[in-house]
């Protein structure tokens, strides 16, 4: 187990000089700072938008692009970014060469990837916090207070949003092992989720995994209760089903990397 936490080690330490810490950064405070000018340029129209419960608003605010698009497009580069140091490299052969089980290799570079997502996450809801307080401190027509940060319903959305990215993720981490062109993967995963787009009228799109995030966050739960628990069965199942294909599927392979 000690060596299996180095080799985790190793896998950030590789991570060091490439996009993959900006990205996250940037990525996870844009839409807040955004929504922090907006709120600034336009008090006339926002102060009015937020109400009574101006931080349920706010969080909402925030969410509904990061849930429909931003989050889905970083889970799609983020993976092929990651994986593809070994390719740019060309050190997968010297990776497989290690005395490394495969098991090893893979879920240590896997758990990179989560680490990475969960880190975007926090940063996001942080952003969000620091962003409604400082507009308040800026200017006091919107009652954003430390007291009424609605802790309970950011875990809430952050856990179902997470567990719905997971299905994607796992797909992409397939894609991004099973093709050496950076562009190949990347493609598709962007084709897959255009699809779930154009096809978000169908009846069958909670069985679709790359609109689980935004399922999660847009469908309304309190008069679909039922779709809530197909999102969690799908999100559980899909997660478990890509694993073990990407798993067994690269583990087979002739020549990897």
């Amino acid at each position: 187990m000690k060596r299996f936490f180095l080799n985790v080690k190793a896998e950030f330490l590789k991570t060091k000089g490439t996009t993959a810490v900006l990205l996250t950064i940037l990525g996870s405070v844009f839409i807040p700072v955004i929504n922090l000018v907006i709120c600034m340029e336009r008090p006339d129209v926002m102060v009015g938008k937020f109400g009574a419960e101006p931080w349920l608003v706010f969080v909402k605010f925030n969410w509904k692009n990061v849930a429909a698009i931003i989050l889905p497009l970083y889970g799609i580069l983020m993976t092929s970014l990651i994986v593809q140091i070994e390719y740019r490299n060309n050190t997968w052969k010297q990776v497989y060469a290690l005395p490394r089980r495969f098991a090893d290799i893979f879920f240590s570079k896997a758990i990179v990837i989560h680490s990475f997502l969960l880190s975007f996450l926090l940063f996001f809801n942080i952003a969000i916090v620091l962003s409604g307080l400082l507009t308040s401190q800026i200017n006091s027509k919107y009652a954003f207070s430390w007291d009424g940060v609605p802790w309970e319903l950011m875990l809430t959305t952050t856990s179902r949003i997470y567990l719905g990215l997971l299905a994607l993720m796992n797909i992409q981490y397939w894609l991004s092992l099973r093709f050496r062109n950076f562009v190949i993967s990347l493609g598709i995963g962007m084709g897959l989720w255009i699809v779930g787009i154009v096809l978000m009228d169908w009846d069958k799109i909670v069985y679709y995994p790359y609109m689980y995030p935004f399922l999660m966050f847009f469908t309304d739960f309190k008069v679909h209760p039922e779709t809530l628990l197909k999102l969690k069965i799908g999100s559980a199942i899909s997660f478990i089903l890509f694993l073990v294909l990407c798993y067994r599927n690269i583990y087979k392979l002739p020549e990897r990397g």
